[in-house]
């Protein structure tokens, strides 16, 4: 169970609250200086960067080859190359390059890479920007050779759902207007697609299995008062030959044990 009973009651009168209290955030936002408000906005993404480095810390080795797919301003991807020693490189549809690794552009859909040219596939928070979501899984799985990292905003009720959904259209679209009155962004940052195709933990895990991917873990973190799930899914292919190996060897000292 990823979620109490009672978070998931209190969750209803609370998503109320953000979306009422949202309206007021931008009045209050709007009259925070440029330099103080780029201070609060960095000092959550870092926040955030940490958060999703530990995660992954397991799972990515030194030397490994990385594509951060809907890599955005880049700065995942580079953060990435310095922890982990890795070889990390970007795709995306739009120019919001500001990191040092190489960026590509592509469709949205076909990733320009042949068949496992990357150890891991990173997916960080943009699957919901997508509407052909199995058909760019597809691509990752294609182009990985041994899984996929997945971090989404997630829901377990219809109001959390509608929560998320709210706050997907307020981060992209108001707060982007907040970024551009204030110098910090152009405003290609409003041109991110919002279909808001966001799952629940369960309907992500029926989508794996069906694309025969492995879940190695699953982490949920809810964020305090705010009616807001995230998850982040370790996952390795099951033809992966690492992983079919080490069955192999766990079989056969099962044999020997025995």
């Amino acid at each position: 169970m990823y979620i109490s009973l009672l978070r998931n009651f209190l969750y209803l009168p609370m998503s109320i609250i953000f979306v009422l209290f949202s309206f007021v955030l931008f009045f209050i936002l709007m009259a925070i200086p440029k330099r103080k408000y780029a201070e609060i906005h960095s000092s959550h993404q870092d926040a955030d960067l940490k958060q999703r480095l530990s995660d992954i810390k397991e799972f990515i080795s030194a030397g490994d080859k990385v594509l951060d797919v809907g890599c955005g301003n880049g700065q995942f991807g580079e953060a990435i190359a310095k922890r982990f020693n890795a070889d990390v490189r970007g795709v995306d549809v739009v120019d919001y390059a500001n990191a040092d690794i190489p960026i590509k552009f592509y469709d949205g859909v076909h990733l320009p890479f042949e068949d496992n040219s990357f150890d891991v596939i990173v997916m960080a928070m943009m699957l919901h920007h997508v509407e052909h979501q199995e058909e760019l899984l597809d691509e990752a799985i294609r182009c990985s050779r041994r899984g996929l990292v997945i971090y989404e905003d997630t829901y377990f009720s219809p109001w959390q759902r509608l929560a998320i959904v709210w706050n997907d259209f307020y981060s992209n679209r108001v707060i982007g207007l907040i970024k551009i009155a204030k110098g910090l962004e152009s405003k290609d940052v409003l041109k991110m697609p919002l279909p808001f195709t966001f799952r629940c933990v369960n309907g992500w895990n029926r989508l794996f299995d069906e694309k025969n991917l492995l879940g190695k873990n699953t982490i949920v973190r809810h964020l305090g008062a705010k009616p807001h799930s995230k998850v982040t899914f370790i996952l390795e292919k099951k033809d992966d030959p690492s992983l079919k190996a080490a069955k192999q060897n766990s079989g056969a000292l099962t044999a020997l044990e025995a």
